[in-house]
């Protein structure tokens, strides 16, 4: 039966929603978003549901497929059988260039251990055959042994990755003593336009580069487990451009202390990850106490320690995002669970955030705004003229 005639318009959003989903979302989005997922390992790197979806789109009938052809191709992941994901790309109708539709691969370090130099050289060209690539994934291999993959070949030079807009890179030494591809000051030296950086790895001593590096669009950096030195490397690049941080991971004060040295008074936006970590020790107050013109900070409520009262008022943070995600220490509507709530609340209510307008609600508040324990809170939000909002 032929599908309902319907305007191209029409299908392409029809195509377009019913191949989306939040993991893709966060993974090709090239601006900072609150809460967005991370991509730890290739098997993240890539929605496979939605990848099901468009290959059955492109084989109901010869429409679909020229419709839903570009959404097929626009996020790729680049395995060693690179000779075929080079056929599928440039197969096609006479004049047909797919590597145009490729806007977003993820390229793993199992794929990049090459027995010949003309493996490298194919996989350096096929970056630079895509001319809209705009994210480029270098995960974390997801099994233990990666650190032992040799890399006997020198990687080609990294091509001009003029339209990189995202880069999501986790650094592995062996592979970057090969650079081109595998070395990430080689890739950001060929990505003038970069807005987005993800990053994480022990950088070894060796590695360790003087040079200033420069990366002028910069405006969100993100932060994954990583040692100190890796953390001075980043503190000697220049990112001027630099507004919104985002902490994965939280190890000791002591690694972060360069961070905030370098770049805490232009730092707008923070954000806290999903870490037990941070309810171990009080990092909230330290960003509030070097971070003195921040506007928004963001974390998960029940995973960050409630910070003590600063010694000084803040006098731009004028945005809070509380994420309700659960943790099993602090099962909702729990005694422990309001206790903990009640700290941030009294803090962030007295006098010294006069800026403070706002408090964003993420996740399920469903349970917790219905409870009658939420009234004094509510109260004391009113009284300090606080509007709460919610995120869904």
């Amino acid at each position: 039966m032929a599908p309902p005639s319907l305007p191209v318009e029409l299908w392409l959003d029809i195509f377009r929603w019913a191949t989306l989903s939040s993991s893709t979302l966060s993974l090709s989005a090239t601006q900072y978003q609150p809460f967005q997922a991370s991509c730890a390992s290739p098997a993240e790197s890539v929605d496979w549901e939605i990848v099901a979806v468009k290959r059955t789109l492109v084989c109901v009938c010869k429409l679909w497929r020229e419709l839903a052809r570009d959404l097929l191709y626009e996020d790729v992941v680049i395995w060693r059988n690179l000779p075929s994901l080079q056929k599928a790309l440039h197969a096609g109708d006479v004049g047909e260039d797919k590597t145009r539709r490729v806007h977003r691969a993820c390229l793993p370090y199992l794929s990049c251990t090459p027995e010949t130099c003309e493996e490298t050289a194919a996989i350096a060209s096929l970056l630079q055959s895509c001319p809209q690539l705009e994210v480029l994934s270098r995960p974390q291999a997801g099994r233990p042994g990666t650190d032992l993959l040799t890399f006997d070949f020198p990687a080609v030079d990294c091509p001009a990755l003029q339209s990189l807009k995202r880069l999501d890179w986790w650094h592995y030494n062996e592979a970057a003593r090969s650079g081109g591809y595998n070395s990430l000051s080689d890739v950001l030296r060929a990505a003038p336009n970069l807005e987005y950086l993800s990053i994480g790895g022990d950088l070894w001593l060796n590695l360790l580069q003087r040079g200033s590096l420069e990366l002028p669009s910069l405006t969100t950096l993100r932060i994954r487990r990583m040692n100190i030195l890796f953390m001075q490397q980043i503190c000697r690049w220049s990112m001027p451009s630099l507004r919104n941080i985002v902490i994965d991971v939280f190890s000791t004060p002591r690694l972060l202390d360069p961070l905030w040295d370098h770049y805490g008074d232009q730092v707008k936006t923070m954000e806290l990850g999903r870490d037990l970590k941070f309810f171990v020790m009080d990092i909230v107050s330290h960003i509030l106490g070097c971070c003195s013109t921040l506007e928004e900070l963001g974390y998960f409520v029940m995973f960050t320690a409630a910070p003590q009262v600063p010694q000084h008022e803040h006098s731009t943070l004028a945005t809070l995002r509380w994420h309700i995600a659960p943790n099993g220490f602090f099962p909702t509507g729990e005694h422990e669970f309001w206790s903990h709530l009640v700290e941030h609340v009294e803090l962030f209510t007295r006098p010294l955030f006069p800026a403070l307008k706002r408090i964003v609600l993420h996740g399920d508040w469903s349970d917790v705004l219905v409870d009658d324990r939420f009234v004094p809170l509510a109260k004391k939000f009113r009284e300090r003229n606080i509007v709460l909002e919610s995120s869904f």
